[in-house]
């Protein structure tokens, strides 16, 4: 990779996406492509990351959850946890939590951060990222994962892909053994110092809360 490129890569790296950046190291785009969608209009912009709805606001692009490699217990990595604090919602042990297969692998994830400019509703938060019934819904088990993973790393509410100001992060839309689409997400709660995770019906969502896309 010549210096050049290295220089862009290490410098401007917000509003890429993981399949721009690889495109680029494979030679499939060129710097000069590169640089124009650098100078892109930030509507265009919002385009090309599926973002149509302007109450939606990218944070970050390249959000990763590791490669599940061993076996894991949610049920005991949920409820007895010594690195990381968990509240969990009745609806969220109901519905997630329990029903939940222990899995030895799962392929590691890429998600774009968003955060919500004023009220917005899911209707139009699963219209804006093409998220239906049918398309788009995330496992019981990838939730739990990306949860686990990013709380990991931020075991004591630190700053990270979480919003860890009290708001809620969406971490997806699943599909329950009832036939409902819900919503699961998880906000730091700093007076208990734990995450608590939640699963909901569909409803609204206020400014400063978010989510985590999944990247194409």
């Amino acid at each position: 990779m010549s210096n050049k490129l290295n220089e862009i890569t290490g410098h401007k790296m917000a509003g890429l996406t993981m399949d721009l950046m690889s495109k680029l190291r494979d030679g499939v785009i060129d710097v000069k492509e590169f640089e124009n969608f650098l100078i892109m209009p930030k509507d265009e912009r919002r385009k090309i990351f599926g973002i149509v709805n302007p109450k939606i606001n990218l944070l970050d692009s390249n959000v990763v959850v590791r490669e599940l490699v061993e076996e894991i217990n949610f049920q005991r990595h949920f409820t007895k946890n010594k690195n990381v604090k968990y509240y969990l919602g009745d609806n969220f042990v109901k519905q997630v939590l329990n029903p939940a297969k222990n899995i030895k692998r799962l392929p590691g994830m890429s998600f774009s951060k968003h955060q919500f400019t004023e009220t917005i509703y899911d209707k139009e938060i699963m219209e804006n990222f093409s998220i239906s019934k049918t398309s788009g819904l995330m496992s019981r088990e990838e939730i739990l994962w990306t949860i686990a993973d990013l709380t990991s790393r931020q075991p004591k509410g630190e700053a990270g892909a979480l919003i860890n100001d009290g708001n809620w992060t969406i971490i997806g839309y699943m599909l329950c053994d009832d036939g409902v689409v819900r919503v699961v997400c998880v906000r730091w709660d700093a007076d208990r110092g734990v995450w608590y995770c939640r699963c909901r019906d569909l409803d609204g969502w206020c400014a400063g809360r978010g989510v985590l896309s999944r990247n194409k």
